[in-house]
């Protein structure tokens, strides 16, 4: 799959949830949290389209009583593979600096396809380079806050305080997981 395809992804693991039409798959994509990725026909359909021709998803038609059919995705196997490898990659400060929404989809269907242990040990890792991040983000600012217009330095503040907030909440899911165990 194209590395840029998170709504790919997207699809793949809502397909790995239960099998489901196109029209299913936009219902979610504008019903949901996820209505960040497109629920237009332009968007949903030609994603189908790229995820079978690479044989990650196969669809079915469904006969129905009514005039209009229904055509099914699932997932094939090498389309969950695909998935649990996206899902499993190691974690880099770049996804940490450039992609924390591919993060966090990633994580977010983990307990159904690759299991809480690789979901707690993907929360350790973010922990860990979060950690060592967080740091460098506040040395820069305060090296630079003076020299930087006021909007700049704020737009700054903003972003260490998503990265703490993340950092947070990724420790308060760790200890979620370990009661839950």
């Amino acid at each position: 799959m194209k590395k840029d395809s998170l709504l790919g992804y997207a699809l793949l693991g809502l397909l790995h949830q239960k099998p489901r039409s196109g029209y299913d798959l936009r219902k979610i994509l504008a019903g949901t949290p996820m209505g960040t990725f497109s629920d237009s026909p332009g968007a949903i359909y030609p994603a189908l389209q790229r995820l079978e021709h690479q044989e990650f998803v196969r669809g079915q038609i469904l006969e129905s009583s009514s005039l209009r059919r229904r055509r099914v995705f699932r997932p094939t196997v090498s389309g969950k593979r695909a998935f649990k490898a996206w899902q499993t990659k190691p974690i880099s400060s770049a996804d940490v600096i450039h992609g924390m929404d591919e993060l966090m989809l990633r994580f977010s269907f983990m307990d159904e396809t690759v299991g809480s242990a690789a979901a707690r040990e993907f929360l350790r890792a973010l922990v860990r380079e979060l950690r060592s991040y967080i740091p460098v983000v506040r040395q820069f600012l305060k090296t630079n806050s003076r020299a930087m217009p006021l909007s700049g330095r704020l737009a700054l503040e903003s972003g260490l305080h998503s990265y703490e907030a993340v950092f947070r909440w990724a420790g308060t899911a760790l200890r979620k997981y370990k009661r839950k165990k």
